[in-house]
């Protein structure tokens, strides 16, 4: 009898010492995190006024890297599961954003004639005003 409670016991605690391994790979939960991450800014910003309306759902986004939500919550959870790797996940998402903003602020500003120039200017106005006193 107590041999048979051993190797219950062995099975039980070699079953729950596997770990559960998730069905998105690390990169491509990188992938997804920074999409997820750059929409998730992209409606921040949208709700501010003078900024362009583009907004993806996460649901697309899902989609778009072909998986669902149930298996994106599952592998994020597994994910949790072990710090070390999560860390390293995030990290990666940090560097692609720390990069691509570094991409786009080295970028060449507008040249002057290329800007919308306004209508009518402010100094106009004044010299209008004047001449109808």
């Amino acid at each position: 009898m107590k041999n048979l409670v051993s190797a219950f016991f062995l099975i039980f605690l070699a079953s729950c010492s596997q770990a559960e391994k998730a069905t998105i790979p690390q990169e491509k939960m990188v992938d997804i995190l920074y999409d997820l991450t750059v929409s998730s800014s992209a409606r921040n910003t949208a709700r501010m006024k003078d900024t362009v309306q583009y907004t993806v759902s996460y649901q697309e986004l899902l989609k778009k890297h072909g998986v669902d939500s149930a298996t994106f919550v599952k592998s994020q959870e597994i994910y949790r599961k072990d710090p070390d790797t999560y860390a390293v996940i995030y990290d990666s998402v940090q560097k692609r954003i720390q990069k691509k903003l570094d991409e786009v602020r080295a970028t060449e500003p507008e040249k002057e004639e290329e800007k919308l120039k306004p209508l009518i200017n402010v100094k106009d106005l004044k010299a209008l005003s004047r001449n109808k006193q």
